[in-house]
């Protein structure tokens, strides 16, 4: 006998409901439920080992840069582990090798700008990426003007900077040129 409580009334049906032979519904429901646990349980399962050690990628080595330093260039005036600052007569050189990656935030850790705020010309020096960009900055001295290029393999960003006082700058255009179309990658 089946009982239906419907908006608080019982009604009682007496339909006996039999299924496959006599089993009653709740045996049916106990059958599936059982045939489907065993079902779960006969699934395959999949194991997945993990190494003792983690394999890094290992970057490049840096490549060499190629410059030819205007005669006038006197010895380095500082050296640290990404570059090299070099004194001329009337304006300054820094030849750095940075981590490659984000190139705005290479360029504003050269230039206190990000690519947004300059005027970034991107081409192709062989078959790396060069963008040159130019920007002035004010400096104890006075205000400089500041020329840039930057290399990139991929792995490093290999930059090239030229600076000097905003008054002198034009005198020095020709032979940062000079100095600019030497700058390479070995």
């Amino acid at each position: 006998m089946i009982m239906i409580r419907y908006k608080g009334m019982m009604y009682a049906d007496m339909v006996n409901i039999s299924f496959l032979g006599g089993i009653g519904m709740k045996k049916l429901g106990l059958v599936l439920m059982l045939a489907l646990l065993l079902c779960a349980c006969s699934a395959e399962e999949t194991f997945e080992t993990v190494a003792d050690e983690m394999v890094m990628d290992v970057l490049a080595q840096p490549k060499e840069i190629l410059l030819t330093l205007p005669e006038e260039t006197l010895l380095p005036a500082m050296e640290t582990d990404t570059g090299t600052l070099y004194l001329c007569k009337g304006y300054d050189v820094a030849v750095q090798t940075l981590p490659g990656g984000d190139m705005d935030a290479t360029v504003r850790q050269i230039s206190g700008f990000g690519c947004d705020d300059l005027t970034v010309m991107e081409t192709k020096a062989g078959e790396y990426d060069c963008y040159e960009f130019v920007w002035t900055n004010a400096s104890d001295l006075g205000e400089q003007v500041c020329r840039a290029m930057i290399l990139s393999d991929g792995s490093y960003h290999y930059v090239l900077t030229a600076a000097a006082p905003a008054e002198n700058a034009q005198e020095y255009q020709e032979i940062w040129n000079g100095m600019f179309e030497t700058f390479g990658l070995s």
